[in-house]
């Protein structure tokens, strides 16, 4: 390659192809000492170039693929070609060369070097281009606009995102060139506040700087009070909160100069500032005495209509303070006052209601007795003894309840199976669309033996075309195949030869540590499949295949499939008659074990067998105390010597780490005569509900197999509370109300596990709240209260305890929905609570509730 020296002496043909090739190899450096080198013919050629070899090496990779390694030469083939700043500000800003992906590109010394031999006005001209073209949260180019604005030494434009990108750069330095320019525009610029709200660099730098003498204290004051008056959220203003607090003078003098400076700025910020800011505008007013009236009766106006608690007492304590020292303002302090009366906290109308009663005897009485009506009835009789005015009366409740939940209505039919398939033709669709539907499954896996019996050359030219070697790649991986169809196109190649199958594939069966058994039970049978079309001997048929979309199998088929094979002189697969064991119905016909009676093959005894005791045994089901949120079954059953079927029938482990759930929905079609086991073998997969993204079985599925109230209602109970609290929590609500309206819902251990795992903060209790106010609300009142009464214990704190969040409201659900059911009878924690001191919210409501359930 002809070094950079040479390179004037070659055409505009042959120095772009030079510089092409350094960009192909992305190499920037080399880039710009070629670049560097050349005349302005060949310049010019190769910024004439450019933006083709872009689209060349775009062109190169797929759509989605970016080109962010060529980006640092293609920026320095540009920045050192192109002959206008505006062109190379938009070069420099491509979006090839700035993807979402690509950080800063840390080239600014390569690029300045370029443009060493640019006179002042073009880089002038190209930095005001390049810091207007600045956008944040990513900022990128903000180190080069940066250093060009420190080498160029202009004021720089006015463009918020470079106030906001400088900020975030480093902490304020008193030898930056931009200190002066860019300091002031800290309280402009839009961002800037959300950028610095955790930053405890920024204020304390500025701070020290401001003592130093370096910045202007003032300055800095008057911009933080300028920045509350434009107003913005408590998050946009907390690093300006901050800063102001640590730039206001300690000494007393200095201090009240000048919060009186600013006092006006200060009552204009409290009715509307977010709380944060208001708490500082009103410290600050409480600390100088001699106020101008106007002022004072301004502030205490602002504040006392406010929602925040904690302000609101602030200003009445002012406020009190106000009136025993100018008792002439008393009337103004009165006409404020009363916006404290309609506050949405009791405290704060019990703490109105004792400044009110402290007002100078000469104090215009008016304004307090037209405001008696919006205290409570208590708190308004103490006012109007002094004040007159109307108390309000307490209305009744008279909210009616709404109607009775109903009957859930019938669940919709389930559709029909398909029809068998009957030739090879119908074989090799129904392989090319195979999935995760369980009646298709069984559709293929019966329509490939069948076929592979009575006609495997028919079927080896049909299913050809379909398994091609890349038709399902993933089985040569050495993993275990884990899915039913895996096995069925396994078998499909050891028939036609098509691609090869691993020679290990009897060892691809997964462990029965990770996998439920019935999702096994599912696999052997295919493995069995793939086991007979190997040794070329496939049964006439399936025993299992089912005969009812539940997945039953009649159990007259049943016997006359077993004659079949008998008459066939075949046998079938163990995993097959299992199965086909576990799809017969609870009641089994007489004619069944009539029939059954006569068969002599082994396969043959052993079904009738199991029909003469009238089926499988049933199972008992339990569940063990739940422990570390993980549902522990507990299956009862007499050993059948059958050991897919002894394995179904046997607890799952504690903890199951695949919970395979494209699968669990066949379940129920496997094992339809024992939902209970299927139950079982869901529980430990049952979603805690954590995050709205959780995976596993919902409620509402275990409930569809065994009665909420039945042997898992502790499971039931703890895993409802859990997903009700979900942003996406329509299937637990609609879980909620079906077991309500059965009749089955498990409050008790409902109530007392959303209770412990509101205290162990393991949900939120607004949350659990608003799905109980949801059921209630559906006409579910009279379980809810019952699931309420059950949590209420649990929650209620002991003396010097602080109650969960939401307590009050919960407590006044469950008035509402005792009442609306006519519950009666004393819940000793609710009247405990109700004989203690004080007036907060839970103590009010633990009063009510506990006087209407007094008999």
């Amino acid at each position: 390659m002809p070094s950079a020296t040479q390179l004037p002496d070659l055409d505009g043909a042959r120095a772009w192809e030079t510089v092409a090739a350094l960009i192909d190899e992305r190499k920037p450096e080399a880039v710009a000492d070629a670049v560097r080198a050349l005349d302005t013919a060949g310049r010019r050629a190769v910024a004439k170039a450019l933006p083709g070899h872009v689209k060349q090496v775009r062109a190169r990779r797929e759509p989605w693929e970016g080109i962010d390694d060529y980006a640092p030469a293609f920026r320095a083939a540009g920045a050192g070609t192109l002959t206008g700043a505006s062109a190379v500000a938009v070069w420099l800003n491509r979006r090839e060369f700035n993807s979402r992906w690509l950080g800063d590109h840390d080239d600014t010394d390569l690029l300045l070097d370029l443009w060493e031999d640019r006179d002042d006005a073009w880089l002038a001209d190209l930095t005001r281009r390049l810091t207007l073209r600045l956008r944040g949260p990513r900022h990128l180019g903000l180190d080069l606009v940066l250093a060009l604005l420190a080498e160029t030494g202009i004021e720089p434009p006015h463009h918020d995102p470079l106030v906001v990108g400088w900020v975030a750069s480093a902490p304020p330095r008193a030898q930056d060139p931009l200190l002066p320019f860019l300091l002031p525009r800290v309280f402009e610029a839009d961002g800037v506040g959300r950028r610095l709200r955790d930053s405890s660099s920024w204020p304390r730098t500025l701070a020290t700087l401001a003592e130093r003498g370096e910045v202007g204290r003032r300055m800095l004051l008057s911009g933080c009070v300028r920045r509350f008056l434009r107003g913005g959220t408590a998050t946009d203003l907390r690093f300006f909160v901050r800063l102001h607090g640590l730039l206001m003078p300690d000494a007393p003098a200095a201090r009240e100069r000048e919060i009186r400076e600013h006092a006006l700025d200060y009552v204009r910020l409290l009715p509307a500032a977010p709380g944060p800011v208001a708490d500082l505008a009103l410290g600050l007013l409480r600390e100088v005495p001699g106020l101008p009236s106007r002022q004072v009766v301004e502030a205490l106006d602002g504040v006392l209509f406010r929602p925040e608690s904690g302000l609101v007492r602030s200003g009445l304590s002012w406020l009190e303070q106000t009136f025993q020292r100018r008792p002439a303002l008393a009337d103004d302090c009165a006409a404020a006052l009363v916006q404290a009366f309609a506050h949405e906290s009791y405290g704060v109308q019990q703490r109105a209601v004792r400044v009110a009663l402290k007002l100078p005897a000469a104090t215009d009485p008016a304004p307090i007795a037209g405001a008696v009506p919006v205290l409570p009835p208590d708190l308004g009789a103490e006012v109007a003894a002094r004040f007159g005015g109307e108390v309000a009366v307490p209305e009744p409740d008279t909210e009616p309840a709404p109607p009775p939940l109903a009957a859930p209505p019938p669940r919709d039919p389930l559709p029909a199976l398909p029809p068998p398939i009957t030739t090879a033709a119908e074989l090799a669709v129904a392989v090319n669309d195979i999935g995760f539907d369980w009646a298709g499954t069984e559709r293929t896996m019966a329509g490939l033996v069948r076929l592979a019996h009575d006609d495997p050359d028919a079927v080896r030219a049909a299913l050809a075309p379909v398994l091609h070697p890349n038709f399902f790649p993933g089985l040569e991986s050495g993993a275990p195949w884990t899915h039913p169809h895996e096995w069925l196109v396994a078998s499909g190649r050891l028939l036609t030869g098509t691609a090869p199958v691993p020679p290990d594939w009897r060892g691809r069966l997964p462990s029965s540590r990770d996998f439920s058994a019935p999702h096994l039970l599912y696999l052997h049978r295919c493995a069995e499949i793939c086991a007979a079309v190997e040794r070329g001997a496939p049964p006439p048929l399936l025993l299992a295949t089912p005969t009812e979309p539940t997945g039953h199998l009649a159990p007259v088929t049943l016997v006359e499939r077993l004659e079949a094979l008998q008459i066939a002189g075949a046998e079938t697969g163990p995993a097959d008659l299992q199965q086909a064991l576990l799809r017969l119905p609870r009641d089994i016909a007489p004619e069944a074990v009539r029939r059954a009676a006569a068969l002599t093959s082994p396969v043959g005894l052993t079904a009738a067998n199991w029909l003469a005791e009238g089926g499988l045994p049933v199972p008992e089901v339990s569940m063990r105390p739940l422990e570390d949120d993980r549902p522990e079954a507990v299956i009862s059953a007499p050993p059948t010597g059958l050991p897919l079927v002894d394995a179904v029938f046997t607890a799952p482990p504690k903890y199951v780490y695949d919970d395979h759930g494209l699968y669990q929905a066949t379940w129920p079609r496997l094992l339809p005569s024992h939902p209970e086991v299927v139950a079982a073998h869901m529980l430990p997969h049952l979603r805690h509900g954590r995050f709205s993204f959780s995976y596993g079985t919902s409620v509402g599925e275990l409930v569809r197999l065994t009665p909420g109230d039945g042997p898992f209602a502790e499971a039931v109970g703890h895993f409802l509370a859990r997903q009700l609290v979900l942003r996406r929590h329509d299937e637990a609500d609609a879980a909620l109300l079906t077991m309500a309206a059965c009749g089955d819902l498990p409050t008790a251990e409902f109530g007392r596990h959303l209770g412990r795992l509101a205290l162990d903060g393991d949900i939120q209790p607004v949350r659990i709240i608003e799905a109980l106010e949801r059921a209630a609300d559906a006409g579910a009142y009279a379980p809810v209260w019952d699931t309420v009464a059950a949590a209420l214990p649990v929650l209620c704190p002991g003396p010097g305890e602080r109650p969960v969040h939401g307590l009050n409201r919960l407590i006044a659900l469950g008035l509402k929905t005792a009442r609306w059911s006519g519950a009666r009878g004393p819940i000793p924690e609710i009247t405990e609570l109700a004989a203690r001191k004080g007036s907060s919210a839970v103590v009010r409501e633990a009063r009510t509730l506990a006087a209407h359930l007094r008999p």
